[in-house]
């Protein structure tokens, strides 16, 4: 895909239906014990995606107030995801360096 990211309606509605229809495809070939188990991971990964977007609100919160956090939020260097307080990265598995 073109980074330039310089796209028409038009464009952008042809990526869409491409990319639906290639899910469709994917999902169609699926079991239901697969689909189940797709499901669930999607569904832990929004979960995931919200706990972290809360934190940083949170975080940001503290700041906007005047109470700056003393340890900044880790990002892993991998991927950039908030990597939360573990060793590892939640999302896609680096091992974390403690700062």
């Amino acid at each position: 895909m073109d980074t330039n990211m310089n796209y028409t309606p038009e464009e952008l509605q042809a990526i869409l239906e491409k990319a639906q229809k290639e899910l469709q495809e994917k999902l169609d070939s699926m079991t239901p014990e697969e689909r189940e188990q797709a499901q669930l991971r999607a569904q832990q990964a929004i979960e995931d995606d919200a706990a972290s977007m809360q934190k940083l609100i949170d975080e940001a919160a503290k700041v906007a107030a005047g109470n700056i956090p003393t340890q900044k939020p880790k990002f892993c260097p991998n991927c950039g995801a908030p990597a939360g307080d573990g060793n590892f990265c939640q999302f896609c598995g680096t091992a974390l360096q403690n700062n």
